[in-house]
């Protein structure tokens, strides 16, 4: 099984991307929870990671 770090990274590296739809916010939001809510991260990781995606999204809705 692969690590929630690298998955979440790696979801959120593709969040970053101006060709991935900004409508994946909600598939990375629900991968993040379900990690969460598998306790395969902790409420400091949630909070962080969650943070991380509304940064990005915020950055890439003030470009468009």
């Amino acid at each position: 099984m692969r690590s929630p770090h690298v998955l979440i990274d790696k979801e959120l590296d593709a969040m970053s991307d101006s060709s991935t739809p900004i409508s994946c916010e909600v598939l990375v939001l629900g991968l993040i929870t379900k990690m969460y809510t598998e306790h395969r991260i902790n409420s400091e990781e949630f909070d962080h990671y969650c943070g991380r995606l509304n940064r990005i999204v915020d950055g890439r809705k003030e470009a468009a």
